[in-house]
């Protein structure tokens, strides 16, 4: 038996393997609330701000994460968030669009988002 015979599929699994990724569970937590910045770099104002910071954090993902989000609301109404650009498939109710797929978070009150990514974007 030729030896290329015998390491071209060695070679190939090898290769297989070493592209797959293992999903991974995303943990994020967050409290919302009002923070004094200048988004328009003109004029200092209050905005929404998660953790006391503003620009926002940014959820990082890949397709087959589990992502938990730990939301608590401290702003001075009700509040959601919304997962722009994902699909929500079989969790529609994680979409955070008051009124349409989720009630909102009252005033002082937590939310646990807990969705799988299933497409990239």
């Amino acid at each position: 038996m030729h030896l290329l015979n015998v390491l071209s599929p060695l070679v190939l699994c090898s290769t297989i393997l070493s592209t797959l990724t293992l999903a991974e569970e995303r943990i994020y937590n967050f409290n919302i609330g009002w923070v004094n910045r200048s988004p328009d770099g003109r004029h200092e104002r209050r905005v929404i701000g998660i953790n006391g910071e503003w620009p926002l954090p940014q959820i990082d993902a890949t397709v087959g994460d589990r992502v938990i989000v730990n939301v608590h609301n401290n702003l001075d109404s009700p509040t959601s968030l919304h997962f722009h650009g994902l699909f929500q498939n079989g969790t529609a109710h994680m979409d955070g669009a008051i009124g349409t797929t989720q009630c909102p978070i009252p005033v002082g009150a937590s939310f646990v988002y807990d969705f799988v990514v299933d497409q990239p974007g």
